[in-house]
């Protein structure tokens, strides 16, 4: 893990957590598992991230998405429940998600270097070539798309994340929603909203690359909002470091936009295979396209070349709605992702 411990110290939200820290996540966060029908010792781990809205409408749009994701892709599904909420600001989902990852990496998803010992024997013996391979993949939808996108750039080292479905991702916090969004839209567009709003405790944790993926690939598109522009009664948690809850892109100072190199020189992570839905009609559509097209553009200039095909970014245009994902659209992603953690 030295590699990947290295790539979360170039953000201050990931690389604040100490081993205790972690002890701590690991005491109050709740993982829930489901085997597939079928488990098999070389079953591929597929991790979960809900979408983080706080709405019930939207969370019963998939009834039961442990159980299809593991019946349609034959993998054993980890869902780690990360906190979310005022409460629970940004960066502490970024750590649930990663003490929550190092917990499966640890007791589900050992090492090939480790050796399995038989507890019916007490004996012990070498993982098999199929078990050692990489083979973990990490779904998400809007909030945990975003933690999703996450993992799967800075955890993709040769024994780590091999494929990412990501469902109308929040990649990009430290920009303003757009099209603006009113007070009174609909639930979805009110539900985000009060996302983008509440979820952080102080302005700069929105333009770490750990809560916003995008930001790996490019600086933010905004300065970061300077105390003058809250006014003199300004609370951080009520309005999420923003100057207000309805503000605009007028209100920001736009800055020039140039492009990042992820991965960095020297790492061994290698993108995995990506997919990535996004509704017609999703507020943050255009960042969710931009990500693909950046994430992309990083595979093609800076993957050395490999006899074995390289799987691209591919985006999958959901309907004329905000295309949320739902029962048949899980199963769908399940096959998907079932497939892939199997090819050699």
């Amino acid at each position: 893990m030295a590699d990947v411990q290295s790539s979360r110290s170039l953000s201050p939200a990931a690389g604040q957590a100490s081993s205790e820290d972690i002890m701590h996540h690991l005491l109050s966060l709740q993982m829930r598992i489901r085997n597939s029908p079928r488990p098999t010792p070389d079953a591929p781990i597929i991790i979960y991230l809900a979408c983080g809205l706080r709405s019930e409408e939207h969370r019963r749009l998939i009834h039961n998405p442990l159980n299809s994701l593991a019946l349609s892709a034959q993998a054993t599904v980890v869902e780690i429940c990360y906190r979310l909420s005022p409460k629970s600001p940004f960066p502490k989902p970024i750590h649930d998600v990663i003490a929550g990852y190092d917990w499966i990496c640890k007791y589900l998803y050992p090492s090939p270097k480790k050796r399995h010992i038989d507890s019916h024997s007490n004996s012990s013996y070498a993982l098999s070539p199929l078990q050692s391979k990489k083979r973990i993949g990490v779904c998400g939808e809007l909030a945990g798309g975003s933690l999703a996108a996450m993992l799967a750039l800075t955890e993709c080292n040769p024994n780590g994340i091999a494929t990412a479905a990501l469902g109308n991702p929040i990649v990009d916090w430290s920009s303003p929603l757009g099209p603006y969004i009113p007070s009174d839209s609909d639930n979805l567009n009110r539900s985000i909203k009060d996302l983008h709003t509440t979820s952080f405790a102080k302005p700069e944790h929105r333009y770490d690359p750990f809560t916003s993926p995008l930001l790996f690939f490019r600086t933010p598109a905004y300065e970061l909002p300077t105390p003058s522009l809250y006014g003199t009664n300004f609370s951080p948690l009520a309005n999420g470091g923003l100057p207000k809850t309805d503000y605009s892109p007028t209100e920001l100072v736009t800055r020039r936009r140039s492009h990042r190199k992820h991965p960095p020189s020297g790492s061994d992570l290698v993108f995995p295979a990506t997919r990535i839905d996004v509704g017609s009609r999703f507020t943050m559509r255009d960042q969710a396209i931009e990500f693909a097209e950046l994430m992309q553009r990083s595979v093609d200039l800076y993957e050395e070349p490999s006899e074995t095909p390289r799987y691209r970014v591919e985006v999958v245009e959901r309907g004329q709605d905000e295309g949320l994902w739902e029962e048949q659209d899980v199963m769908e992603i399940g096959r998907w992702m079932g497939e892939v953690l199997r090819r050699d």
